[in-house]
């Protein structure tokens, strides 16, 4: 409803004022109204004051024009929205189990020379001379805690916009804060995305405050507005990690490539079992450089969806929101990713 309906509203609210000074009796259908029967004040006699009376009909008139002229929040969008950015932290979370496995591997081709010891099979890497630690599950680690808490800011969105949103507002506003939380206490966590993850909780605290749907719908495009930079930072901070797991993921190859040729296993059942190994080696590191590519694309239209919903909320609802199936396109090519042979 706009501001002039709500005028109008109160207007014919006075209008009954008017009507009901010169009257003794409330009309049963407004005392019946369940807006209106909270408000009767009964004399000794069992009739209503004329000031009662005034108010009921301010009560009838003004908020059931309000509230049933509101129109309710879009929810299917946010929902898209909770969907695809749950996919990218799904599929994440999946490349990364692949690169721990790629990593044994890895240091399987390294061992440590001499007897076994329990040292043996660690993730160091020689540069130089120098025996480097190259253990990249830690440096994992912030970046699927930046995708969690991306996963609960939209779902507290969604769950404002629904009809009956307190309960679940509140149970997706924990949600983020332990997100948040558990970011803030990683070390290897950058500044930054630690500084996007609280501009994304501070947003979503606001949200309880709003009552009817035009001011939850002003409250929720306000809150977006003020999370999109904190949405931008954790954008940035997963790429630059998908980045250096790249650059790792090539170096792992490379070296057990580079070991591998140095073997000289007889013909026969050894050479078999050496070329299964390298070929795997070959196949998942192409794997895991093709999917985080794709990674980088999916989270990249994020944001851009993001914004596009917050300015759907003061323009045309019912437009298509392209940007928004962008992201749904590319969250779908991440849950039907083929790997190439090639």
């Amino acid at each position: 409803m706009d501001l002039e309906s709500l005028g109008n509203a109160f207007e014919d609210a006075g209008e009954g004022i008017r009507t009901l000074l010169s009257s003794s009796t409330l009309a049963d259908g407004a005392y019946k109204h369940p807006l209106v029967r909270p408000h009767f004040q009964a004399t000794p006699g069992g009739a209503m004051t004329v000031f009662s009376r005034a108010a009921a009909y301010i009560v009838a008139a003004s908020l059931t024009g309000l509230l049933s002229g509101c129109a309710g929040l879009p929810t299917g969008r946010f929902d898209v929205l909770v969907g695809s950015v749950k996919s990218v932290e799904t599929t994440t979370t999946e490349t990364d189990r692949e690169i721990t496995l790629l990593t044994r591997h890895f240091m399987i081709f390294s061992p440590s020379p001499g007897p076994y010891r329990v040292e043996s099979f660690v993730p160091v890497i020689e540069i130089q001379g120098q025996r480097r630690d190259f253990d990249f599950g830690p440096r994992l680690e912030p970046r699927g805690a930046a995708l969690d808490v991306l996963v609960s800011y939209a779902e507290a969105l969604a769950a404002f916009a629904r009809k009956d949103y307190q309960g679940e507002l509140d149970q997706a506003t924990q949600s983020l804060g332990g997100s948040v939380q558990r970011l803030a206490s990683i070390p290897t966590a950058t500044a930054e995305v630690k500084q996007g993850a609280g501009v994304l909780a501070t947003g979503v605290n606001a949200l309880g405050r709003a009552i009817i749907d035009r001011m939850r719908k002003a409250a929720l495009g306000k809150a977006m507005n003020e999370a999109a930079p904190g949405i931008q930072q954790i954008v940035t901070f997963v790429k630059d990690i998908n980045s250096l797991a790249a650059v790792a993921v090539g170096v792992m190859r490379d070296d057990m490539l580079r070991k591998a040729n140095g073997i000289t296993p007889a013909d026969g059942l050894a050479r078999v079992q050496l070329n299964e190994r390298v070929e795997a080696v070959v196949v998942e590191s192409n794997t895991i450089l093709a999917r985080l590519k794709q990674i980088n694309t999916a989270i990249d239209a994020i944001k851009p969806a993001h914004d596009e919903i917050r300015e759907a909320l003061v323009r045309d609802e019912g437009a298509p929101l392209e940007k928004l199936k962008a992201l749904v396109a590319e969250a779908k090519r991440l849950q039907r990713f083929y790997s190439t042979l090639k």
